[in-house]
């Protein structure tokens, strides 16, 4: 399992609200089974890589499709051979080391 946390800047909107673009890609995620985790800035999606990167793109491309002239959309992949990533553990993994 890996870990996608996007963030997509959509340009040329009439809204300074980016809510409703946040609220489509989560609704792509949980129709396809992702566990997500919303943060202040970007999303992060746990799951097969190579699925991750279908739902990158749908993500972007939604955003154009919801009126965005443009979209500025980063990603960051966390991947491991060794062991599944999960949301859950890699947060409880730095809260147990805080005590």
């Amino acid at each position: 399992m890996a870990l996608l946390e996007i963030s997509v800047t959509p340009v040329g909107t009439s809204q300074t609200s980016m809510s409703h673009f946040v609220t489509e890609a989560v609704q792509l995620a949980e129709k396809q089974g992702f566990t997500y985790h919303i943060g202040p800035t970007s999303t992060v999606f746990e799951g097969n890589v190579d699925e991750l990167f279908e739902l990158a793109r749908d993500i972007h491309t939604s955003a154009l499709r919801k009126g965005a002239d443009r979209v500025i959309t980063n990603i960051k992949i966390e991947d491991r051979e060794d062991k599944a990533l999960t949301i859950d553990g890699q947060v409880n993994e730095v809260r147990s080391s805080i005590g």
